[in-house]
């Protein structure tokens, strides 16, 4: 190889594996806007075997003169190479140059950002993989994102779907050592190329001298597109809000506003609404006002600007910005017997007037969750229920090696209304059951919540499988519960409800229970038993009366003393018999007897006392004593003293 040196030819590639190991031979660059670039390289050497892993992902340059002594750097990270077999002598190579960007899709993770703008979370993955080389010059702003999550794609999709759906986009720029990625998202964020960017049109045809570089085909270009985007969306901390936003283009040929709607919009702010919808007419209308150019510039690159000059139509000589550019090297030399040199260059380039908007098309595809996903219920520490006002609660979802906290979550209800509905909140630690609204993974929503070995059911299984119920635990440290359930095991059915403290039952207008069958209780049988074990019981009907009716018998046993007051009167009717005892003596009123009987009688009054009857027997076994204390009157028809 000591025969062949690089220097003076119209290409010089440079490797890691030092200086004219391998020689350049001939080049095919294709480059743009928002692609990663790919220069197809072959090299030849006088060595048949060349081992080129101290080269492989490390950058690579091929330099490209041109006129004036201007030189156009094609640096690239080295990604493949091939041995293409013997061509007159020499040992032929095929070398891959991509950018470090491209790289990125070797690599993939699952992850979330929470309150992190676009260029935030697109610097926190470029700075985490360990490249530096990318420039922002965005002129746009850009609000925080909520919440954003990286689901089971390379960082090359995540990176560029973020891009593509906010309106950045990217181009390279080369020098001899590297190549900077510049994120761009508005025409002030172009330079012209090398040489002030004038780039004059010479035809094939005519006597031109042409000393510099050249276009020398050019042509325009219109195309048909869609003139108008729709998008829609939902917020459901504003359900009547109207989201809807449009934007439409400026062209006005036959049928220029065709529509573009979508919904959901990905958005819960009516601003960043429109600015998605401009977003995407943007690139919808970026095909359109195109330029095709060929010649000799190599220094043109996507993202550059150009001044064209000598075009025959005045309108044609204007500034415009390259899109993407094709560029054909062959310096064939090294193979050549003679040693008759063959250099040559020719390129392919695509123009829009420069300050025409660039969008990138929206092809990168967002994931969608196939199905649904359990997670791990999170929040505050010292808490054992988190939510918000919405009774929303955080996740932390099995996959995230971060073990962050999800953001807010919405959950699932089995009624919902205005100020009513159900409302039981999953606790710390609770398995969740997550779906993904149409499988969005930035919209997770809970649908339910699964047992496991470390939160097993309320009740022993299969043993009480016929049970059914709620069951709650007392927070914050357990230790105790309220519960509700149904046994439904046949001839053995019940409902069973415990309250770990207190009770309040409120019936606005009427309780009615219907008592069946006898069953047994402890105390016997019977068809309804109620023990209240602690404290007291108290009955208020504070308005209106209260009425029990009763179709058998009344029992009631009262260990200590029963007190009733009434404040007008009491009435108390027995059909049969009314009968009252204390101890030995008793009281017993009949339909038509009265019976006292006692040990003793007494019989006082501090006025007035009067028997009446037809009949009036009085008699004593022993001894009568009637005292007036005064005087006594004794007054009948007949009286008899025996």
């Amino acid at each position: 190889m000591n025969d062949y040196k690089q220097k003076n030819r119209i290409a010089v590639l440079t490797t890691p594996l030092g200086p004219d190991v391998v020689l350049f031979d001939q080049m095919t660059a294709t480059e743009g806007l928002s692609e990663c670039f790919s220069f197809a390289i072959d090299a030849v050497a006088d060595k048949d075997v060349i081992d080129f892993t101290p080269a492989l992902g490390k950058n690579c340059n091929v330099e490209v003169k041109t006129f004036n002594d201007l030189k156009r750097n094609f640096n690239g990270i080295l990604v493949n190479t091939q041995w293409h077999g013997v061509g007159e002598g020499m040992f032929v190579y095929r070398l891959e140059l991509r950018p470090w960007f491209w790289l990125l899709q070797f690599t993939t993770d699952m992850r979330f950002f929470q309150n992190k703008s676009v260029p935030d979370i697109i610097k926190e993955v470029f700075d985490g993989l360990g490249f530096s080389d990318y420039e922002l010059k965005l002129s746009q702003s850009y609000d925080p994102l909520e919440y954003c999550v990286q689901f089971r794609e390379t960082h090359y999709n995540f990176v560029s779907r973020l891009m593509e759906e906010y309106g950045i986009y990217y181009f390279f720029k080369h020098t001899s050592s590297k190549h900077i990625m510049v994120l761009a998202d508005a025409p002030s964020a172009h330079e012209p190329i090398e040489n002030g960017g004038d780039i004059p049109y010479y035809p094939q045809t005519g006597n031109y001298v042409r000393t510099s570089q050249h276009l020398h085909e050019w042509s325009s270009e219109r195309m048909f597109r869609s003139g108008k985007v729709t998008l829609n969306d939902y917020d459901f901390e504003k359900p009547p809000a109207d989201l809807k936003t449009s934007r439409e283009g400026k062209e006005s040929y036959q049928h220029s506003k065709l529509e573009l709607y979508d919904f959901p919009g990905r958005y819960t702010e009516r601003g960043l609404g429109e600015s998605l919808a401009k977003v995407r007419l943007e690139a919808e209308q970026a095909m359109d006002h195109r330029r095709a150019g060929l010649g000799d510039a190599p220094s043109i690159y996507p993202g550059g600007k150009i001044n064209l000059k000598n075009h025959p139509s005045k309108s044609e000589n204007a500034e415009y910005m390259a899109v993407h550019a094709s560029h054909s090297v062959v310096n064939s030399a090294y193979r050549s017997k003679s040693g008759a040199t063959q250099d040559s260059y020719s390129g392919q380039y695509v123009f829009v007037p420069a300050a025409q908007v660039f969008r990138a098309p929206q092809h990168t595809r967002k994931p969608i969750v196939h199905g649904i996903q359990t997670a791990k219920v999170v929040g505050e520490d010292g808490e054992e229920i988190t939510v918000d006002k919405h009774g929303r609660i955080k996740v932390q979802f099995p996959w995230d090696r971060n073990k962050k906290q999800s953001c807010w979550i919405r959950v699932g209800r089995v009624w919902s209304g205005k100020q009513w509905g159900d409302l039981f909140h999953p606790r710390h630690g609770q398995e969740v059951v997550i779906d993904f609204l149409e499988g969005d993974p930035d919209r997770p929503l809970v649908v339910g919540t699964v047992y496991n070995a470390d939160n097993m059911p309320p009740y022993p299984l299969p043993s009480e499988k016929t049970k059914a119920g709620y069951k709650t635990n007392s927070t914050k440290g357990g230790g105790g519960f309220n519960e509700f359930h149904f046994e439904d095991k046949k001839d053995a059915e019940k409902i069973f409800m415990r309250a770990q403290k207190d009770l309040d039952v409120l019936v606005r207008n009427q309780e009615t229970r219907t008592i069946g069958p006898v069953f047994p209780t402890p105390q016997g049988e019977s068809s309804r038993a109620t023990t209240l074990k602690f404290g007291d019981e108290e009955l208020n009907v504070e308005t209106g009366d209260r009425k029990v009716k009763i179709g058998h018998d009344e029992i009631v046993d009262i260990k200590n003393d029963q007190k009733i007051t009434v404040h007008n009167t009491i009435a108390i009717t027995a059909t049969n018999k009314l009968t009252l005892t204390v101890g030995q003596s008793t009281i017993v009123m009949e339909p038509t007897k009265i019976s006292i009987s006692s040990t003793m009688i007494e019989v006082t009054s501090t006025a007035s006392m009067k028997l009446s009857s037809l009949t009036l027997d009085s008699s004593s076994s022993a001894t009568t004593t009637i005292d007036g204390g005064g005087l006594l009157n004794l007054s009948a028809g007949l009286v008899k003293i025996n």
